[in-house]
């Protein structure tokens, strides 16, 4: 599906240290995106894969902080793979942007190894998602059977022993999220991410070291708003998330 200029979006990241075209309609970049690039904790030099890219936001918000990186993404989407292509241009990033599905022998990663593999992935199962007609919004947050699974051996496989990986999710998949990973990984790290106005979680933040021996640990939970009394105040991001947002700043793990 061919996207029309005036159906984009110019948006700005990092305290608009980057630019990225979006489509108006269908699935747009957020705060998850940004605070999952907040946790990769990549070196100079090092090979990062992002599966599942769309424009590329993950990715240039990693590459914005580090560098220089020898970077991937994968997208399954022409739509979304055309606009990380330009996103990467228009910023002056040098990556390497795939089109395709991360799985098929097919596609450009070849053998590739990676220091960091990282991944916002679709969030809902298809019995709980209300559907909106959209067919590009509906692939990218309607979690097909299997597919979270198939993220996580993928990345078991394709990272280097002792580098990283790293995704971001839904509290309700943990069990399934560390089930996979801890046959491959330890030093597992989990970050719970709290949003105002909510009894519990809002997400979860997975980091683990393949080849690694250490425990599981669960991290001091991330506000993302500050506490307040005052209803109008309530939605004002908290000092540390603004920093993550607005400069940059990484997330302690």
């Amino acid at each position: 599906m061919k996207v029309r200029n005036n159906e984009l979006s110019n948006d700005a990241f990092l305290g608009g240290k980057l630019r990225l075209l979006q489509p108006k309609r269908g699935f747009r970049s957020g705060i998850d995106s940004v605070l999952l690039a907040a946790s990769i904790t990549a070196s100079p030099g090092d090979n990062v894969l992002d599966i599942g890219t769309g424009v590329g936001t993950v990715l240039f918000c990693v590459m914005k902080r580090i560098k220089p990186l020898i970077a991937f993404g994968i997208e399954l989407q022409e739509e979304y793979y055309s606009l990380a292509q330009k996103n990467a241009v228009s910023n002056k990033l040098k990556a390497k942007m795939l089109l395709g599905d991360f799985q098929s022998v097919g596609n450009e990663l070849g053998n590739c190894a990676f220091d960091q593999i990282f991944f916002n992935p679709p969030y809902y199962s298809e019995n709980s998602y209300k559907r909106s007609g959209n067919q590009a919004l509906e692939l990218a947050n309607i979690e097909k059977p299997g597919s979270l699974e198939s993220m996580l051996r993928f990345s078991l496989k394709r990272c280097k022993p002792y580098g990283f990986i790293t995704l971001i999710h839904r509290p309700a998949r943990l069990g399934q999220i560390l089930s996979v990973l801890e046959k491959g990984s330890g030093d597992i790290k989990i970050l719970p991410i709290l949003s105002a106005g909510r009894d519990s979680t809002f997400r979860i933040i997975v980091r683990a070291r393949k080849s690694a021996k250490g425990e599981t640990k669960l991290l001091d939970t991330l506000n993302l708003f500050e506490s307040t009394n005052t209803e109008s105040d309530s939605r004002k991001y908290s000092s540390q998330v603004l920093d993550v947002l607005e400069r940059g700043k990484v997330l302690a793990f």
